[in-house]
């Protein structure tokens, strides 16, 4: 082994020690539940007026982060929700579910997110999906989009989970 091949393993524990560090100090950035419920509604209402989602199909917000829900968190937090629904344009054939997933997921991942979910595990010709979450703001959308059920489209963002109150 040459000597600057032994830096390699060093280095890169050096990395990994340091990532593990500043991930545990807590995230000083994170917002606020009201900030991060305003950057829910800001990106959900982008979201479906989006030419990623307008180009397959259409959807419309059915709840935009309105209210508390405990679901999902521990006793004493809450969280809070976006969804969308709508359907795909024309026939069933016409768009491929996993491509129409992949479009939004795209225009996600240009907003900041990250895919925390490979999709490829979760399609089928009958069904995409896609999980993305901010690394920032700890904010999550599920993109789901099916060819043999209404509606077609279902979108769900969510917040991570805050104290109740704060």
């Amino acid at each position: 082994m040459r000597p600057n091949d032994r830096r390699l393993p060093v280095a890169a524990a050096a990395l990994v020690a340091v990532a593990v560090t500043a991930g545990c100090t807590g995230n000083a950035d994170r917002p606020t539940m009201d900030e991060a419920s305003k950057q829910l509604i800001t990106d959900g209402d982008k979201l479906i007026t989006s030419q990623a989602l307008t180009t397959t199909g259409s959807a419309a917000a059915t709840e935009k982060a309105s209210q508390d829900s405990e679901a999902g968190c521990l006793k004493g937090q809450v969280q809070r929700f976006f969804r969308a629904q709508g359907d795909l344009k024309g026939p069933p054939y016409v768009h491929s579910p996993g491509s129409a997933a992949a479009l939004m997921s795209s225009w996600l991942r240009l907003q900041g997110y990250e895919k925390i979910v490979d999709d490829l595990d979760l399609r089928d010709e009958n069904l995409g999906m896609a999980v993305l979450r901010h690394p920032t703001t700890g904010i999550t959308f599920l993109v789901t989009v099916r060819n043999e059920q209404k509606p077609n489209i279902l979108i769900v963002g969510k917040t991570s989970c805050y104290e109740r109150g704060k």
